[in-house]
């Protein structure tokens, strides 16, 4: 069967997306075109159909957008692993905060005043990723995936990654290509802390003893912790030779602080952005000196370690036993065990409330709850447990960081109807480059 052919058509460019992707219209159906601003003439070429819309690349023509800029990277806009190269940062910033701003209207949240856009950092920020691998012909490619696609993009090198990461992509792809069998490789996590990098390295066949040997060389060489996945993440185990798998770490200097994770762990991708939002949050929350606060979805504790290093008693809750195993370990690194209380707990599950953000249950049997909450959530928000959380009088304000504008807008009206004001709002670009939005926000209870 003949290869298909991309349709190509030229089209004019009405508006950019929230996704960052430009808006028209062909044959009366919607088209979304990469690397295309608005009022701009562009040959978009038609890479996917789905539900009556198409999706295309596309090669600005006429009429360039005056925020147009060159893109840094070699690989935009075929490489998926970014969508605004192309929009001077600047515009990158106030697109983001105008989709926190259209979600909040539309729920009709106002908030009382608004943070100036965050953005500290424009490429080689990403310290964690998750790269697609895939070998056609003798070539082994090593990347993120292709626009609107699911194949492996061409890259030698990512500009997006730290410097330490992207060195690693060319070596990968050459070890890969002369393992016995190349194609049991499927995927490749990477990782950086302060000091240490690792690679998670999954395969789907067992790795022969030359296949072995190929990975402790490339550890070798660049100083990278090797760690080998044949099944889920239970199944790790660390490369022959490199005795256990070591947990990776990165420092809060501000605080004082050493945090500890491995590589699959969920961390902010952004060690500059991570910091500030720390910042951020930890001046919402004021004099919190023998205060008791809880940290919801807390994770290995990267908020709760510095709030309690600021002379608060913090809970911490978290579904993953893993993660608030290590929120333990780091609370122990760091002298701040008796500040800290983690425990596991299904936030998600129906009557996850008032008894489950007390410190070890002791503090709803003494009638001492939460003054202050932090709510890290996942995309899909707080949970149908938010009004639960917040009914205690005792409580007076609420950090709510999230990485979804639409499910922090829904929340938002459920607090604001629990009797909680939105004091401030801001955006933190935690992922430059994206259309990801990074947002915190204040919310007091109203007097």
């Amino acid at each position: 069967m003949a290869k298909k052919i991309p349709v190509e058509q030229e089209v004019e460019i009405a508006a950019l997306s929230e996704e960052g992707l430009g808006a028209a219209t062909l044959n009366e159906r919607p088209l979304w075109v990469r690397n295309a601003l608005p009022g701009e003439r562009v040959q978009a070429r038609i890479l996917k159909r789905r539900g009556g819309q198409r999706f295309a690349d596309g090669q600005p023509l006429a009429d360039l957008n005056p925020n147009r800029v060159a893109s840094a990277c070699a690989y935009f806009p075929r490489c998926a692993g970014c969508s605004l190269h192309h929009l001077a940062y600047s515009e990158q910033l106030q697109l983001k905060q105008a989709h926190l701003a259209r979600e909040l209207q539309r729920v009709d949240v106002a908030a009382d005043g608004w943070r100036e856009p965050t953005g500290l950092t424009r490429l080689g920020y990403r310290r964690k990723a998750r790269l697609g691998v895939r070998v056609v012909g003798e070539q082994v490619l090593v990347g993120f995936r292709e626009s609107f696609s699911n194949r492996v993009a061409r890259l030698d090198a990512c500009m997006t990654l730290t410097p330490k990461l992207s060195a690693l992509l060319q070596p990968l792809k050459e070890l890969i290509a002369n393992l016995s069998q190349p194609r049991t490789i499927a995927q490749i996590e990477m990782a950086e802390g302060d000091s240490e990098c690792a690679i998670l390295v999954r395969h789907l066949d067992v790795l022969t003893d030359s296949d072995l040997e190929q990975w402790q060389q490339l550890a070798a060489v660049f100083d990278v912790q090797v760690i080998l996945q044949p099944a889920g993440y239970d199944s790790l185990q660390p490369l022959p030779g490199q005795g256990s798998v070591r947990p990776l770490s990165y420092g809060i200097a501000e605080h004082g602080l050493s945090l500890q994770f491995y590589a699959h762990q969920f961390t902010q991708v952004n060690t500059v952005m991570n910091r500030e939002l720390i910042r951020a949050a930890t001046g919402y929350l004021g004099d919190v000196r023998d205060r008791l606060v809880a940290d919801l979805f807390c994770g290995i504790g990267n908020f709760s370690l510095p709030v309690a290093r600021q002379g608060a008693h913090v809970v911490g809750l978290e579904a993953s036993a893993e993660a608030i195993a290590m929120a333990q370990v780091n609370a122990r690194r760091n002298g701040l065990t008796e500040r800290c209380n983690f425990a596991v707990a299904d936030l998600y599950q129906a009557g996850a409330s008032n008894d489950a953000i007390s410190v070890g249950g002791q503090a709803a049997r003494s009638g001492r709850y939460p003054e202050a909450l932090i709510i890290d959530p996942p995309r899909s928000g707080a949970g149908i447990n938010l009004e639960g959380w917040v009914g205690n009088s005792s409580l007076r304000q609420i950090v709510y960081v999230s990485c979804n504008p639409r499910s922090f807008a829904d929340d938002a009206l459920r607090l604001k109807h629990a009797g909680f004001r939105l004091r401030e709002v801001g955006i933190y670009d935690m992922f430059p480059q994206t259309a990801h939005v990074e947002t915190i926000g204040h919310f007091v209870r109203d007097q």
